[in-house]
């Protein structure tokens, strides 16, 4: 009877115990699953957190290359057009700045047959002008590029200035622009100083200054310079000889040329030692020179080259080129790719290797925006 009650009892524990450890290891498995999918979801999570950042890294990478790449495409597409034809100087300065077709390429100057400092002739006819000036009363005021070049009856280029920036310039003739030897030899297109001649611009110019007419420039006696001289060349008649030289003598009067400087501008209280005038007056000299075998165009020639030469690292800076010796005013070489043309104009004429050094670092810099 003992003995069995301690059976029964022994029994009794062992259930209990064996309930106990069910139950323990119920929990367990429990525990293990909750703990199993937790640490499921949280691989999960953290996979898919790599694949989203992988994703981020990826789609961040190709948007900056697509940016690169547009940027590059659309700034190499504007420069294009900002160069084009100015560039090759095939098509009129807007400035004056450059000779038309001085580069063999003729196919957008008047005449297609002019390597002279000419200008297109964008097409229309303009009344013959008996006074220099034809005022446009416009209101509007407009911009460099709605500038028109018109012939009057006599097929002599006129650039109609419109409205620019409020200036009420109208249309005009600008002796930069003007190819006829004939129109330079009409009276009222010089002024005779007995010893020279100056080539006049007969209207104001208050763009950034305040120019009033009558003011001069290296650029426009240059011209006239060339232009009758390569009449004489062509045509054998004395008078045209004779008026380019008289034309020489003012440029290398003191007038425009201050000790080799040949200046861009001359007017009351504003005499200008332009950069872009010196390039272009200089080279002009040389193609003078060869026309007439002159001795003191190539004198003069030289020293200008040497004003150059010592001025030019000065001039200039990374994203382009002062315009003036006052340095008050920097010239992108993106908006003016002329000027490197210019430059390297005369440096085939010279050889100079201060000009070449130059020529090489603003043809370097050109290829790069300008921040500053």
């Amino acid at each position: 009877m003992n003995k069995r009650r301690q059976n029964k009892r022994y029994q009794n524990k062992t259930i209990g115990c064996n309930h106990n450890t069910t139950r323990a290891l119920q929990f367990f498995l429990l525990e293990f699953k909750r703990c199993k999918e937790i640490t499921i979801s949280t691989l999960n999570y953290l996979y898919f957190n790599n694949i989203m950042e992988n994703m981020l890294i990826l789609f961040f990478g190709v948007g900056l290359v697509l940016l690169l790449f547009f940027s590059t495409f659309i700034s190499m597409d504007s420069y294009g057009h900002r160069s084009g034809c100015h560039a090759v100087h095939s098509c009129p300065s807007d400035t004056g700045s450059y000779i038309c077709g001085d580069t063999g390429n003729f196919s957008q100057c008047p005449g297609n047959d002019s390597d002279d400092n000419t200008d297109n002739n964008d097409g229309g006819d303009a009344a013959a002008a008996d006074s220099t000036t034809v005022n446009n009363n416009e209101e509007k005021k407009t911009g460099w590029s709605d500038i028109e070049y018109l012939s009057d009856s006599n097929n002599n280029t006129m650039v109609d200035y419109k409205n620019l920036f409020g200036l009420n310039i109208g249309k005009v003739y600008n002796p930069n622009f003007v190819d006829n030897a004939d129109w330079f030899l009409d009276s009222s297109n010089y002024e005779d100083h007995v010893d020279y001649y100056l080539i006049p611009y007969n209207y104001n110019w208050h763009f950034y200054s305040d120019i009033s007419a009558p003011w001069y420039g290296c650029e426009a006696q240059s011209k006239a310079m060339l232009v009758t001289a390569k009449k004489y060349n062509e045509t054998g008649d004395s008078k045209y000889l004779e008026f380019s030289r008289k034309v020489f003598n003012g440029l290398n009067s003191d007038v425009l040329n201050r000790h080799g400087w040949l200046l861009g501008v001359v007017a009351e209280n504003n005499n200008a030692k332009i950069l872009n005038s010196q390039l272009f007056c200089v080279a002009n000299l040389m193609t003078y020179y060869q026309y007439t075998g002159d001795e003191r165009a190539l004198t003069l020639f030289k020293k200008g080259v040497e004003v150059l030469e010592k001025n030019i690292d000065d001039l200039t800076e990374d994203c382009g080129t002062y315009y003036s010796l006052s340095k008050d005013n920097l010239v992108s070489h993106q908006k003016h790719p002329e000027y490197i043309k210019m430059l390297e104009r005369l440096y085939l004429m010279t050889g100079s290797n201060t000009l070449k050094n130059t020529l090489d670092k603003w043809q370097h810099d050109s290829l790069f925006p300008c921040y500053s």
